[in-house]
């Protein structure tokens, strides 16, 4: 029979796991709710991106010639992409959900306005760093305008393989050096001239393709990061973090190529 001493000693050790259970349900209840917070955002932010016509007293950055007919139908075009975006945001391949979503009402887009498109998501980020926006609402925006881009090279032009998926994901967390540079470039107008100057000093960053990267948001400088040097699409902030990914991208490497190379043979017969 056991004695009274361990008796008592059991049912603290018991009082103190049942604590400690409590504690630990506890703490992933508030883990859960503050996920949920840190989702929340990033929806109301999509839905921020709705576009509305134009004012026309502000520089247009690019799309003041645009027809009114044109106008309407790719604003509704990119209002349509950003709801189905939205709903899908929680997936890897939301992208490509919403293209399938909105293939066949906006074919004729697709086919032949993507240009204008562009141009008026180049307007909306432009406009939302002059005005000190959301910096997030900006960089959604050049990563549509990426994707847009990407389509019209790929599946439009025919001017080259692939998507680089890459430049897309790093454009939806770039530093600000970044993202400024994204839509200067692609401007006709001067008026990120100012903005360019005050931040180019900051480090251009660029992420680490493989998930077990240790470096903080897996972001390493750009200048210093190592390329796939097969596919040419992948980019890794160290060797170490190269070898021990390669198990996991092979088969993608694989793919991507396979492809640049059936390409390129049909570009050149």
């Amino acid at each position: 029979m056991p004695s009274r001493k361990k008796t008592k000693g059991k049912a603290r050790r018991a009082a103190k796991e049942t604590k400690a259970k409590k504690e630990e349900d506890s703490q992933a209840v508030v883990a859960a709710a503050n996920q949920r917070q840190q989702e929340r955002p990033l929806e109301v932010e999509v839905q921020r991106l709705l576009v509305s016509p134009f004012a026309p007293n502000k520089c247009q950055h690019g799309v003041a010639h645009i027809s009114s007919s044109d106008e309407e139908i790719c604003i509704e075009f990119i209002n349509a992409f950003i709801t189905a975006y939205s709903s899908f945001s929680g997936s890897a391949e939301c992208f490509i959900l919403a293209t399938e979503s909105t293939m066949v009402k906006f074919a004729d887009v697709y086919s032949s306005k993507l240009e204008i498109v562009v141009s008026i998501l180049l307007n909306g980020g432009t406009q939302m760093i002059l005005d000190g926006d959301n910096h997030n609402l900006a960089r959604l925006n050049a990563t549509m305008a990426c994707h847009f881009e990407e389509w019209m090279e790929v599946e439009v032009k025919e001017s080259k393989a692939i998507f680089s998926w890459t430049k897309m994901y790093e454009l939806r967390d770039a530093d600000i050096h970044t993202l400024v540079s994204y839509y200067r470039k692609r401007i006709p107008c001067a008026c990120l001239e100012e903005k360019y100057k005050a931040e180019k000093s900051v480090k251009k960053m660029g992420l680490c393709y493989n998930p077990n990267c240790s470096l903080s948001e897996r972001k390493a400088e750009r200048s210093k990061m190592f390329c796939c040097t097969r596919c040419g699409d992948v980019n890794y902030c160290s060797v170490e973090c190269q070898k021990d990914d390669w198990k996991g991208h092979r088969q993608f490497c694989d793919v991507i190529a396979a492809k640049k190379a059936a390409f390129n043979s049909d570009k050149q017969s």
